[in-house]
């Protein structure tokens, strides 16, 4: 939460830093308890770095939600979008072509940051895994598949699950605790106790992973 904090302050530039958690990902589950957790989290970041923050929910949990122009609204003048984990199919599902992640889009043009954590990262991109067999993502990152609590066994059963009958993705495969901050086109860095693992389409492993600071380019 450290690093993504730092990325909405400069994000801010100057302002006050608004965080926007979305527990959409959460709604079989308890959504009020992910954004609690969220709000909780990045609080405690705040007061570690010694700013203030606007950390606030958005809770668009359902495809009426994601069309509330008061929650609109608050993405759209939001300096970090955050998605915290839960069920991936749901991300999608819910977000795709409504006026929320076109607030999320706007935001994301004006340099705000959007994050995801486990499910919220595995939907950003443009390929995911779900229970259900594979759908495609909301596209924020092309051509690339996530995957959390990376494993080699579990790179080859999703590989094997995602990529069936289309093209070869790049894939992106974060250990526990560590995430890639980043825009396509640019180098990505590496944060967190962990490592990431860029593994170009097609390949086998990735060619080097990388640790904490360290910048590599996915693709």
């Amino acid at each position: 939460m450290d690093a993504l904090l730092a990325a909405a302050t400069e994000a801010a530039a100057g302002e006050v830093p608004r965080i926007v958690i979305v527990p959409v990902a959460a709604a079989r589950q308890r959504p009020d308890l992910a954004a609690a957790h969220g709000e909780h989290a990045f609080g405690a970041a705040a007061r570690r770095a010694g700013v203030v923050a606007d950390v606030a929910t958005a809770s668009v949990v359902t495809r009426e939600a994601a069309a509330d122009p008061a929650l609109c609204a608050r993405l759209d003048r939001a300096h970090l979008v955050h998605l915290p984990g839960g069920d991936p199919d749901l991300v999608p599902a819910v977000l795709r072509d409504t006026p929320a992640w076109a607030a999320i889009l706007r935001a994301s043009a004006r340099g705000a940051c959007i994050a995801g954590a486990s499910a919220g990262a595995m939907a950003l991109a443009g390929r995911l895994w779900t229970r259900d067999g594979p759908m495609d993502g909301l596209g924020l990152v092309p051509g690339l598949a996530v995957l959390p609590h990376f494993s080699p066994a579990r790179l080859d059963a999703w590989r094997t699950a995602v990529e069936a009958g289309g093209e070869p993705l790049a894939w992106l495969g974060l250990d526990e605790r560590t995430m890639a901050i980043g825009r396509p086109g640019a180098p990505w860095t590496a944060v967190g106790p962990g490592r990431v693992h860029p593994i170009p389409p097609g390949a086998l492993a990735a060619i080097r992973p990388a640790g904490h600071g360290e910048r590599f380019v996915i693709g």
